[in-house]
């Protein structure tokens, strides 16, 4: 450190650069230039090594280009070198060494965020240094005990972090039903629109209106690499598309859909930004009613594959009007323009659950010519034991049957006794069919064997 106690002052709730401004009184060695590697590798350990201070500095005293001064250690007080060992102050004379005394001024540019801060708030308070980064917006979630020290934490991460133009702090839970929550900027622009890349995929979006998750990274790149080539995607709940367009820039086609009308509208951004627009369909709408839609017999059916309705001729062939059509089919009820899906992305982990329901009945037996798609189901547990089983039994209770074959994957940690898991299972059967009978019309089509695991 770098004695850091001899700044201690009163906490303050406005930053002062100029307090940061310490001496430090070192022992150096005048060397050659030319044995400045050499030097370094002979005194290793007995060098001085500090954050954002380099141990071999301009000799101001001689002319340039002919010596170096080598920092050592704090720990070497004394110009005789009493405490290197006897054979490093041998080499340090044979080879030219002159050791001299050697005044160095650290300002606030070497200090660390979490040093600055330690240094400013009340002793005994946790510093604040985590952050959550999404393009150049830093989002930090501040205890009580912070608050009237916000804006002096925000200034500190700005300052010890370029890339950052905005700090905002979470002031409420995500309590809506868009996955947006209450924030405040408490340093930086107020201009939260930014970018963010994961996955191969550039997206846009403005964080005050939608959600996003940079930890989730791992998590969106398992599933994409879950897909084969030529499998669709019915993703319900879409948001900006982290599933969505990586899936589309692999060649799968995706149904994308979420209910906050801010997501669609950066979802479509999105889309287009990627020129994945023939490969995804947008939607706005609630979760139920879009699969709902995608799977309503279409007009005059007859046992074929459901039509496109409204889906111009562009899109099939992947045309110049198909990206266009693609990313703004907002508008339009959801079809099934590329034809049945092969997953089903349901990431709202707070609630997905429950949305399970919607499964039920929700295939034609007289219409749907593919297997049962997978089901990829986001949820939490607090179930420390085994939450594995917990989410399992939870989706079976929804689903009102066993499942047969489902998996639970832990995602990743969200709170103290909280894990955030995803649930994979095939749509199961015994309640898949629509109206009487649908179970054992699949049946026979099926030659009495149980659905298809979707590809996988």
């Amino acid at each position: 450190t770098w004695h850091l106690d001899a700044l201690r002052a009163r906490p303050m709730t406005a930053l002062d650069r100029a307090l940061f401004s310490i001496s430090l009184q070192l022992i150096a060695l005048r060397i050659p230039a030319r044995k400045c590697n050499a030097f370094m590798q002979a005194l290793q350990g007995h060098v001085l090594q500090r954050p954002k201070l380099k141990p071999i500095q301009p000799d101001g005293e001689q002319a340039p280009c002919t010596t170096r001064l080598l920092l050592l250690d704090e720990g070497i007080d004394d110009l005789q070198l009493t405490k290197l060992p006897d054979e490093l102050r041998d080499y340090v004379a044979a080879e030219g060494g002159e050791p001299v005394r050697h005044s160095v001024t650290i300002g606030y540019d070497k200090f660390s965020a979490e040093q600055v801060l330690r240094r400013l708030l009340p002793e005994g308070m946790e510093v604040p240094s985590a952050f959550e980064q999404v393009g150049h917006v830093a989002h930090m979630n501040l205890r009580e005990e912070h608050l009237p020290y916000k804006a002096l934490i925000g200034e500190v991460l700005l300052d010890k972090n370029p890339r950052l133009r905005s700090v905002v702090n979470k002031v409420e839970s995500i309590s809506n039903e868009f996955r947006v929550f209450p924030m405040e900027v408490i340093a930086g622009d107020e201009d939260l629109e930014t970018t963010v890349r994961e996955n191969g995929a550039t997206f846009a979006l403005d964080y005050r209106e939608v959600y996003w998750n940079s930890r989730l990274e791992r998590e969106h790149r398992r599933v994409v690499e879950l897909l084969r080539p030529g499998e669709v995607v019915c993703d319900m709940m879409a948001g900006i598309g982290p599933f969505a367009v990586p899936a589309a820039l692999k060649g799968n086609r995706v149904y994308a859909n979420d209910l906050n009308p801010q997501s669609a509208k950066w979802l479509r951004t999105n889309v287009l930004r990627n020129k994945v627009g023939p490969r995804v369909r947008v939607s706005n709408s609630d979760a139920r009613a879009f699969l709902r839609q995608l799977l309503a017999p279409p007009q005059g059916a007859t046992g074929e594959p459901a039509a496109a309705a409204g889906e111009p001729a562009a899109a099939a062939a992947g045309g110049a009007e198909a990206a266009t059509s693609a990313a703004e089919g907002a508008g339009e009820a959801p079809t099934l323009a590329f034809g049945p899906f092969s997953h089903i992305l349901m990431n709202l982990p707070a609630s997905a659950l429950e949305f399970l329901d919607a499964l039920v009945g929700a295939f034609d037996a007289e219409t749907w010519h593919a297997p049962l798609p997978r089901v990829h189901c986001y949820c939490f547990s607090k179930e420390t034991a085994a939450p594995e089983a917990d989410v399992i039994r939870r989706a079976e209770e929804v689903l009102g049957c066993t499942i047969p074959g489902a998996e639970a994957t832990v995602v990743r940690d969200v709170a103290p006794n909280k894990l955030m898991l995803c649930v994979s299972f095939v749509v199961p059967e015994a309640v898949a069919w629509r109206g009487e009978g649908g179970a054992a019309a699949a049946s026979v089509r099926d030659g009495g064997g149980e659905g298809g695991e979707g590809g996988e």
